[in-house]
């Protein structure tokens, strides 16, 4: 067969400064040449308007899949005539590379609307330890968080149901002894993609989905499992067993909670995000996960920072070990959207949790405290 170029990477090229390329190959050699290709993208130069020298403006390094490697390219101002001549450097960097077949296409994003389109859905929110520049805990890739997710997502799918890991977009089929190699690989790929999605079942049969990501250099870890069952009557049932999870995992996490929430359209972040239906819009506290809380939600798992803020156990919570404490409120039915109790159960978890839920000023300020800390290598 041979390297092959399909026209709609020289046609996209055309239209757009940027690509998301798939290089697909069973060839051995082929994360060393795409490896090699990156470095020679970042090679290419050209004069521009005003005279000065231009290049390609981001090249991260490529992304692996089964079978496949994916390389995203913004060649921001490098002039037309470099552009329109990558196609045959693709081609050219990969025979280099030792590479006899291969087919170089853009990367097809995959059909996530069946994904984001479903009902209600059973949401966990985990967070590892938090590190530099916010924190002391060595930042590392979350592959912690990603063996708690697979450890759930193994339970909590249909076992004859198809997998599959979506990274920037793309979707991939991917067999269930490969889950962990290859999300292993996307995550420490040096500053490649921050989040792999694991998925297992369709819309027919329910979603059971495990987001893990980490930011900031692998300073922030986190990861999201989320379950939309075709039967919402199950839904309460996977509230707790999210809840149990977590339970088994408490020493590797400084928070985690767990709620309901009415679509899985956040299915694809491994972040909390806030919703315009809960209310004012509360701050995003990943660099202060270890002392507050984004919200109020059915169950929390609370780290030491979070009770010295609260002044010891909060009313309806249990000290855990480590210094850990769990928070229950209500019944996880109480929390499902719609709910006659939903609005007062949530209210009465954000009376309780008060010291840890802060404004968007405060939060900045603590952040950037921690920022002049321990990014400047402070004790």
């Amino acid at each position: 067969m041979g390297v092959v170029v399909l026209p709609e990477i020289d046609r996209e090229l055309r239209e757009s400064q940027s690509l998301l390329i798939e290089v697909r190959s069973d060839d051995g050699q082929l994360p060393s040449a795409v490896a090699a290709l990156r470095q020679a993208l970042l090679r290419l130069t050209g004069t521009g308007p005003d005279g000065q020298p231009e290049g390609v403006a981001f090249v991260p390094p490529p992304v692996p899949l089964p079978g496949a490697q994916l390389l995203l390219v913004d060649f921001g101002s490098l002039p037309d005539e470099q552009v329109l001549a990558v196609p045959r450097l693709l081609a050219e960097q990969l025979r280099d590379g030792g590479v006899r077949d291969a087919v170089i296409s853009l990367a097809a994003p995959a059909e996530l609307d069946e994904l984001a389109g479903l009902g209600t859905a059973a949401r966990a929110y985990l967070a590892g330890p938090v590190g530099a520049p916010f924190g002391p805990a060595p930042s590392r890739p979350p592959l912690p968080l990603l063996d708690v997710a697979l450890d759930w997502l193994h339970v909590a799918r249909d076992p004859a149901g198809d997998l599959a890991a979506v990274v920037l977009g793309v979707r991939t089929p991917v067999p269930a002894r490969s889950l962990r190699p290859v999300a292993e690989a996307v995550l420490t790929t040096p500053g490649g993609a921050t989040t792999v999605t694991l998925v297992a079942g369709v819309p027919a049969t329910g979603l059971v989905a495990a987001s893990v990501g980490a930011t900031h250099g692998n300073g922030l870890p986190a990861a999201t499992l989320t379950v939309a069952p075709d039967d919402q009557a199950e839904l309460a049932r996977r509230m707790r067993q999210l809840r149990d999870r977590i339970r088994s995992h408490a020493e590797l996490l400084v928070w985690a909670g767990v709620d309901a929430e009415p679509d899985t359209r956040l299915v694809l972040r491994h972040d909390w995000v806030p919703r315009a239906d809960r209310g004012p819009s509360r701050p995003d506290v990943a660099a202060l996960a270890d002392v507050l809380v984004p919200d109020a939600m059915w169950h929390q798992l609370l780290s030491p920072g979070h009770l010295e803020r609260l002044g010891g156990l909060p009313e309806g919570a249990v000290g855990l070990p480590g210094g850990r404490a769990e928070l229950t409120i209500g019944e996880p039915e109480q929390w499902l959207p719609g709910h006659p109790d939903g609005a007062a159960v949530r209210e009465h978890g954000r009376r309780i949790l008060a010291p840890c839920l802060v404004g968007e000023a405060e939060a900045f300020a603590m952040a950037a405290d921690r920022l002049g800390r321990f990014g400047a290598g402070a004790d």
